[in-house]
């Protein structure tokens, strides 16, 4: 496979306590030949995201997503050819493909400043999506990385840089630098703000008012003139955010992010037995109300979706795994209970971002680096039912720490060591593979089988869609035509710290 072009960022996050590394401009293939939908207008965009927000009480598909169970990839500057071959080879007509935007707003290293002139990145980036023929989407992750006065902690950090006047004023010019440019792309683009800060402010006041308006944040205060007009706390300034998307951007999905330790317990990890995970779900939602969702002043939107990452790392990284059978704890039918009552809770759809690629099929998947095992890409895979009954509309793979990419990150070829004994799993990842993949292939060969047999809308009766099968033999359509991209490819001509 082509080696990839990009520089790669890296940057780290601390989740209550647990030291999290990350790859920005990482790799990976991402989406489908779905038309991306072009509003007519502004106005038109705003009207039909009034009307998908109007009925609080049920999640419904924001205008311009597509309204089967979707699914997507992250996938660094010049990979879409790589998932072109998916699609053409395979039949993996992935969605989405995502990219992370980072390395902080004043610090002379972010995103804005990979390309000339200033945001070029992001345009780059959208019209190469959108010429392969994928919805682009941005992970926004920019504040943590930014310069201000100092909190001891990633929390504290966040918390005391969203408080700090001249951190503001650079954070709201960088985000309507963004703004601009995606309003400018004017097709939908799909942007998960800021994992992980709504989970620290959230932690900060769980156990007092669990409201984003009681937390102090600059926003007035911070002297930019767009979002002079909203009060100096947490909640102001997620009306500031949205007030900006709506002024340059009604074509941008916004994602409000849930982490799942916002509470200070961690869905993803507990094994308390007597754990009522609806409960947590609820207590999260009402902070996510406070934070966008819900009392907005007239005039400013909403968010659009409830991102949701459940694991920052294949489970052979992080020794958590989750019970495939629905026996021990943790499992995926306690966390789809917890999801459930999450999308209730906001009245938002959620998706599913940064979800581990390994799997425990392939002899690739050896626990070596890069070639990590994990268990949910092969459970999501064979229960979407399940996932769209709680109210999830799509998953989008990724490594978040350096585990198993669905393309041939470690540049090692077709790989086929002996399997091994791991979670629930004697030697049974003793299938060979036949592609250079770090996932053996595993994505695109699963994800293809998805699409042949029909994307599971999202609303149909259970099994209306059959399963991908594990053993699913690889189709041979030919080599992709890939189509030029649209005004260059981006390149990131600085990495982040």
């Amino acid at each position: 496979m082509a080696s990839n072009s990009a520089a790669r960022q890296t940057f780290s996050r601390r989740r209550r306590g647990a030291y999290w590394s990350r790859a920005s401009a990482l790799i990976v293939p991402a989406l489908l030949l779905l038309a991306l939908a072009t509003c007519s207008s502004p106005t038109a965009c705003a009207m039909g995201r009034a009307a998908e927000q109007s009925n609080s009480q049920r999640a419904t598909v924001p205008v311009g997503l597509p309204t089967h169970f979707s699914f997507g990839l992250m996938s660094a500057p010049g990979t879409s050819g790589a998932l072109n071959d998916m699609r053409a080879k395979n039949g993996a007509k992935w969605d989405f493909r995502y990219q992370y935007l980072a390395a902080g707003v004043n610090t002379g290293n972010g995103w804005a400043t990979w390309n000339s002139p200033a945001g070029q990145f992001a345009t780059y980036y959208l019209d190469d999506s959108a010429a392969n023929g994928y919805i682009p989407a941005f992970v926004y992750y920019m504040l943590l990385q930014s310069n201000g006065p100092g909190g001891n902690s990633e929390g504290g950090n966040d918390l005391a840089y969203l408080n700090s006047p001249s951190t503001m004023y650079a954070y709201y010019a960088d985000w309507t630098l963004l703004m601009q440019k995606v309003g400018a792309f004017k097709k939908t683009a799909l942007i998960v703000v800021e994992p992980d800060l709504w989970g620290f402010m959230e932690q900060s006041v769980t156990h007092s008012s669990n409201s984003a308006a009681s937390i102090p944040a600059s926003v007035a205060s911070s002297g930019a003139a767009d979002v002079k007009a909203y009060p100096n706390t947490a909640q102001g300034f997620a009306w500031a955010l949205l007030h900006l998307r709506d002024k340059y951007a009604p074509n941008a999905v916004l994602a409000l992010h849930s982490s799942a330790w916002g509470s200070t317990i961690d869905v993803g990890s507990n094994k308390d037995s007597s754990l009522n995970v609806a409960s947590i779900a609820a207590r999260d939602a009402q902070f996510l109300r406070s934070a966008g969702l819900a009392g907005n002043p007239q005039g400013v939107s909403t968010f659009d979706l409830v991102s949701a990452d459940i694991a920052d790392r294949d489970s052979a990284q992080s020794g958590n795994w989750w019970d495939p059978t629905n026996k021990a704890l943790p499992n995926f039918t306690r966390y789809l209970t917890y999801a459930s009552a999450l999308a209730s809770g906001t009245g938002r759809s959620l998706m599913l971002w940064q979800v581990p690629v390994g799997n425990q099929y392939f002899d690739t998947e050896n626990n070596s680096a890069g070639h990590t095992q994990d268990n949910k890409a092969q459970y999501i895979l064979s229960h979407v039912a399940d996932f769209a009954r709680a109210g999830i509309i799509g998953t989008l793979f990724g490594p978040g720490n350096s585990g198993s990419h669905a393309f041939d990150a470690k540049n090692d070829g077709v790989t086929n060591p002996a399997p091994i004994s791991t979670f629930q799993c004697d030697r049974c990842n003793n299938h060979t593979s036949s592609y250079a993949d770090d996932d053996g292939g595993y994505l695109r060969i699963n994800v293809g089988q998805y699409y042949k047999y029909g994307a599971y809308a999202l609303g149909s009766a259970p099994g209306t869609t059959p399963a991908p099968t594990d053993a699913a033999s690889p189709s041979t359509t030919g080599t992709p035509t890939i189509r030029p991209c649209a005004g260059g490819t981006p390149t990131a001509t600085k990495a982040p710290a």
